[in-house]
């Protein structure tokens, strides 16, 4: 029987929150496979890119996915929200058709609009000299390749949420590896047979997105749906009524978390932001993975029970989702806090390494930013999704108006990472009290301090062994490694997860 099919039969609130802490654990180890060959991916290109080139490949890589964010990100959203909906109501023909026909639309647009702007930059060039500057630093090759990755990329987006909505998490976990590893072996490869290019990060994104929509294409049978189902203008409607405000949401997000490289470059220049960057985006990558394990192994759940009209069930499940989210966040935001210059020391080349001191706020915002997915999700359930585009409008331009303002007067790229804390925390604020009473998580005060307590603890010792131990790829994993062993040693003594433990035990008694 497949994981879908038992996610259609009825189970009790314990069986809910068994199925949601399974999903969640499949989801962590994928996450946790990305987060290490990702980290190996940012080590490696530090090495194979001078920091000039890193910069340039993060504002185009910017670029296309806050694109992709503006095109195809309310689709995205509006499928993980509706499809169990058609799914209980036996219209998952129509609807898949309905969506698929949509992201056709949208692809098509986007392609052309690249090709028209492609064209009309050739032709620019040729008469004006600041345009052909800026090609001489962004050629038309960046630009052919940006765009060819955008269909890969959104479409692998796509079919993950979909997959995630349907609980095929173990597929999950094998699309993961696919995407990490292969993006790595074949930048490696170009880089090493045509010499360093931006244009071959980009290729390796595209024909692994590509691989990765394939098979989830395949496994999601969505060419029969598309012969089968009709084309349905009431989902589609229903669809861009959920999800157009939240692809505002997604853009102001998205300022929220990467603007700062475009006011880094204009007031320091490439370099720096390509050492801000690097930086920045491992630990916003690991933040981002660890959330989306939590996130994709509980909403399904959480959305399902929503669906069979149980509100109070739900907000206890939320409630459980953020207790499960602070057990790994906190204790992650501690360790970048003690572990920081060894990770930029033993991962980067040594132009990159100055870049550590924005790790402990990159971290502390996305940890209030994965908070803020959940403080929504009365918003997102309710499909009020104007209310979550507004918060999110002011926590962007709180963060741009502070980045242009600071950014240049104390010349120093640290500043943009902490007032991008600044835009996530008021956010979150904005977010967390301005849902009312209904569907607010909460999370027991006795929970938090036992979950301070044993991060402190971990993080005594990962300072203590950094006073005797020179920072190096082996004792960085010894750092990391010793850590999780004190806080998984006293958050046990503490009987934080005595329940969760229980419940392991008993699993295996049963076997």
């Amino acid at each position: 029987m497949s994981e879908s099919k038992k996610n259609a039969q009825p189970l009790s609130r314990a069986g809910k929150k068994a199925a949601m802490a399974k999903d969640t654990l499949i989801y962590m180890v994928a996450k946790g496979v990305e987060g290490i060959i990702g980290v190996v991916t940012m080590s490696v290109m530090t090495y194979l890119f001078v920091t000039e080139m890193m910069g340039k490949y993060s504002t185009v890589n910017i670029a296309v996915t806050t694109i992709g964010m503006v095109a195809i990100q309310w689709l995205v959203q509006s499928v993980l929200r509706y499809i169990n909906k058609y799914d209980i109501i036996g219209k998952k023909d129509e609807f898949f058709a309905t969506v698929f026909r949509a992201w056709f639309v949208v692809n098509a647009a986007v392609t052309l609009i690249a090709c028209l702007a492609v064209a009309v930059l050739g032709l620019a060039s040729l008469k004006f000299t600041v345009v052909a500057g800026f090609l001489q630093k962004y050629p038309i090759s960046v630009f052919a390749m940006g765009a060819a990755w955008f269909v890969t990329y959104n479409t692998a987006q796509l079919v993950i949420a979909m997959l995630a909505a349907l609980r095929e998490a173990r597929l999950n976990l094998l699309l993961s590896i696919i995407t990490v590893c292969g993006r790595l072996l074949l930048m490696v490869l170009f880089c090493k047979l045509y010499g360093s290019r931006i244009e071959w990060i980009f290729l390796s994104y595209f024909l692994t997105d590509g691989v990765v929509s394939v098979i989830g294409l395949h496994r999601l049978k969505i060419f029969s749906y598309l012969k089968k189902g009709k084309n349905s203008t009431e989902i589609l409607t229903e669809l861009r009524k959920y999800g157009m405000p939240l692809m505002g949401n997604m853009l102001t997000t998205s300022v929220l978390n990467k603007s700062d490289i475009y006011i880094i470059t204009f007031y320091l220049g490439e370099s720096a932001a390509g050492i801000y960057q690097t930086n920045y985006s491992l630990i916003a990558t690991a933040f981002t993975l660890l959330s989306a394990s939590v996130m994709r192994g509980s909403y399904p759940t959480i959305l399902r029970t929503w669906s069979e009209g149980k509100k109070e069930e739900t907000s206890k499940l939320i409630s459980d989702a953020v207790r499960f989210y602070l057990l790994l966040a906190i204790p992650a935001t501690i360790g970048v806090a003690a572990t920081s210059p060894a990770i930029s020391t033993a991962l980067f080349e040594s132009e990159y390494v100055e870049g550590n001191s924005v790790m402990f706020w990159v971290a502390l915002g996305m940890m209030f930013l994965g908070l803020t997915e959940y403080s929504i999700k009365p918003w997102e359930l309710t499909a009020n999704t104007g209310a979550i585009f507004k918060r999110s409008l002011i926590g962007g331009a709180v963060n741009v108006g502070l980045n242009l303002i600071f950014v240049k007067l104390f010349h120093s790229y640290f500043v943009a990472a902490v007032t991008t804390f600044i835009g996530f925390f008021v956010y979150f604020l904005l977010a967390r009290f301005g849902t009312g009473s209904q569907l607010r998580w909460k999370i027991p005060i006795l929970s938090f301090v036992r979950i301070i307590l044993s991060s402190l603890a971990m993080y005594a010792v990962i300072y203590v062994m950094r006073m005797y131990m020179p920072a190096s790829k082996f004792n960085l994993v010894l750092f990391i490694i010793c850590g999780m062993i004190v806080y998984g040693v006293c958050i046990i003594a503490s009987g934080e997860v005595k329940n969760e433990l229980n419940a392991i035990i008993k699993k295996i008694d049963n076997k």
